[in-house]
């Protein structure tokens, strides 16, 4: 009988693969073959190394194949006593040693469709098992013929469990000599990465395998799972640089909405309807214009500045601060042009100091982001942000003022530009600035097209204010704004998400493509999962919670905040095809999306809000949502699928 070995090889030391092979020769068979399949350069699984080796097995006419890995030791084995288990079994193995504890073949949980070792000795000698471990099993060909090769998506981990069940299911026998063993000197058992796998493998089993009545009930006990892995879920969180970042981004944008929240109900408390209109219209004229500040440099810097030291850096910075100088001036022209009141445009200009805060602390930001630092970032926002509120409901409480707020604004935006610039100036330490307009248009090349998009996407979110404001009035402006903000602090869900994945986009499309898929696929359930329950929280507690806030002429903001709240599971997925669009330079398309969103906002907003005030605003916000993810599904699924994801 022919025999096949197959050794799957990872970083394997020669001195092993020597050994191995005089094992082997030791064992006695007369005719056998030994593949060497190595993994070291291109990792493609232990399943489809193992599936290479049989597939030469099968050519060269193997009817035996011993499947093991390079760390093992037999030497206490020969051919006589491998060929004794194949009266009893068609794919079979031996007691398996490892760190001083024995175990005889696997078991399946068929309630939770999880595989386990065994580590109870059978009365038996040769013990019918559900599965054999894959560091060492010896299959009969003819399973091999009728079940078929391994299944590769289960990259390592489980493939053994799954190939044993599929094996029983078709009738054949399964066990473990327990009079022979073998040693594994496997010392992963601690090991995060074999953690994650085995759980993650688990489920890909269960959902398989394990049919719609135990699917349901492992989702019913995840709050137990949680904790059952709650040191898996630690150690995946604290080494992975997406998780991290994205969530320390996004629990330092919960904390700070949570305090501008605050800020919100002192605001609705001391001042009427009408003055928190005009705080909201100030914000928004102020905004008009920021896309300009940033012109595109934000995302340039994510997708395209891979070292911080570099005269790049410099010429991106020395950029934005001209931007931030030349928006500034515009903003209050601007204001000047629209008419307003004297005192409204004294609030603009105090207010546009927020221009120079945003071109500092997004430089910060972008640095961090690309040096992968963002948890300090994070904190800092946070703290900054505290001072900055505190300060202002104090001077809300002593003057009850509305220009005390703007005032208070410009002071302390205007101190943390300088602090931020000190920040930046330490962590680049060859920054300089400079007039170099030939570098400057250079970076304006691949950046211009962000600028519409900005530019688009801001009308396309404050468009509806300023119409409702110029054809209902600052109260329906104040009530919607209300209703809106309770929604706000969640949107930023999606800009922490962008700041942290566009690097990650941009990395993994330059290395690997076909990875791509799969992280949108990671993401878009991760982010699902938080906008879908935003939604469901907002339905059950919305009725108790809204109240206690929403008095007086604001109680009229509640159906506002029952509408948009469904935006926001919607712009969460956009935001990942988005992304995908911007690292595949396909960002043009998003322009034209983004213009389209823009005059589809306007023409309805035009034409609705006569009739329906800031109710047809909070429905065209969906509808507006939902054409925008039909499109970039088309997009990015159909029309540039390919060259996307495989080119």
């Amino acid at each position: 009988m022919k025999t096949a070995f197959i050794i799957v090889l990872y970083r394997t030391p020669q001195k092993e693969i020597n050994r191995l092979t005089k094992e082997i020769s030791l064992l006695g068979f007369k005719h056998y073959e030994i593949y060497w399949i190595d993994n070291t350069v291109h990792n493609k699984g232990y399943a489809w190394a193992v599936n290479k080796g049989i597939k030469k097995g099968l050519q060269n006419n193997a009817e035996l194949f011993i499947v093991l890995n390079p760390d093992i030791s037999f030497n206490t084995l020969s051919q006589a006593d491998i060929r004794e288990g194949s009266e009893y079994f068609d794919m079979w193995s031996f007691t398996m040693k490892q760190n001083g504890t024995c175990f005889y073949g696997g078991s399946i949980d068929r309630w939770r469709m999880s595989g386990g070792l065994i580590k109870v000795k059978p009365k038996n000698r040769f013990q019918k098992t559900d599965f054999v471990t894959g560091s060492l099993m010896i299959i009969k060909r003819s399973l091999i013929e009728k079940i078929g090769l391994f299944n590769e998506s289960y990259f390592m981990y489980y493939e053994d469990v799954e190939y044993g069940l599929r094996s029983i299911e078709n009738g054949f026998k399964l066990g473990i000599d327990t009079k022979f063993t073998y040693s594994h000197y496997e010392i992963s058992d601690e090991r995060f990465e074999k953690k994650y796998m085995l759980a993650k493998n688990r489920l890909r089993f269960l959902f398989r395998y394990g049919g719609i009545v135990k699917q349901i009930r492992e989702i019913i006990r995840l709050p137990l799972t949680v904790w059952e892995e709650r040191s898996l879920l630690t150690s995946f969180f604290l080494t992975s640089p997406f998780l991290k970042n994205f969530f320390s981004l996004n629990i330092s944008s919960f904390l700070n909405k949570i305090i501008n929240f605050i800020l919100f109900l002192f605001l609705i408390r001391y001042l009427t309807v009408a003055e928190y209109g005009i705080y909201t219209l100030v914000w928004a004229h102020v905004g008009l214009l920021s896309p300009f500040v940033d012109f595109g440099t934000s995302s340039y810097g994510l997708v395209y500045l891979q070292k911080i030291k570099s005269e790049k850096t410099s010429s991106l910075f020395s950029l934005r601060l001209f931007l931030s100088f030349i928006v500034f001036i515009l903003t209050i022209v601007l204001a000047v042009f629209f008419h307003y009141e004297n005192k409204i445009i004294a609030y603009i200009f105090l207010t546009s100091f927020v221009i120079f805060f945003n071109f500092s602390s997004g430089t910060y930001l972008i640095i961090t982001s690309v040096l992968q630092k963002l948890t300090k970032t994070a904190l800092l926002s946070f703290a900054l942000n505290t001072l900055l509120i505190s300060a202002l409901i104090a001077g809300l409480l002593l003057f009850k003022k509305l220009r005390t707020i703007f005032i208070m604004l410009s002071i302390f935006y205007s101190l943390y530009s300088i602090f931020y610039g000190i920040l930046i100036r330490k962590l680049v330490s060859n920054l300089t600035i400079r007039f170099d307009v030939k570098k400057w248009f250079a970076i304006i090349k691949k950046s211009y097209i962000f600028v519409f998009i900005s530019l688009f996407a801001g009308i396309y979110f404050k468009i509806d204010i300023l119409i409702l404001s110029f054809l209902k009035g600052k109260e329906a402006v104040g009530i919607y704004s209300s209703g809106y903000k309770f929604m706000e602090a969640l949107i930023l869900v999606a800009s922490s998400y962008n700041t942290v994945s566009i690097p990650l986009f941009s990395h993994t499309i330059r290395e690997n493509k076909h990875v791509l898929f799969k992280k949108v696929q990671r993401h878009s359930l991760l982010l699902g999962l938080i906008g879908f329950s935003v939604v469901i929280c907002t339905y059950i507690l919305g009725p108790y919670f809204f109240p206690l806030f929403l008095k007086g002429d604001y109680i009229h903001a509640l159906p506002v905040i029952n509408i948009v709240v469904w935006a926001l599971p919607l712009i969460l997925f956009n935001s990942i095809l988005l992304n995908v669009l911007y690292v595949s330079d396909l960002s043009r398309y998003v322009v034209y999306l983004f213009g389209l969103l823009a005059l589809f906002n306007i023409i309805l907003n035009l034409i609705f809000i006569p009739y329906y005030s800031y109710i047809a605003s909070s429905y065209i916000t969906i509808l507006s949502e939902i054409l925008s993810l039909i499109t970039l599904l088309y997009l990015v699924f159909i029309r540039f699928k390919k060259k996307i994801f495989y080119d």
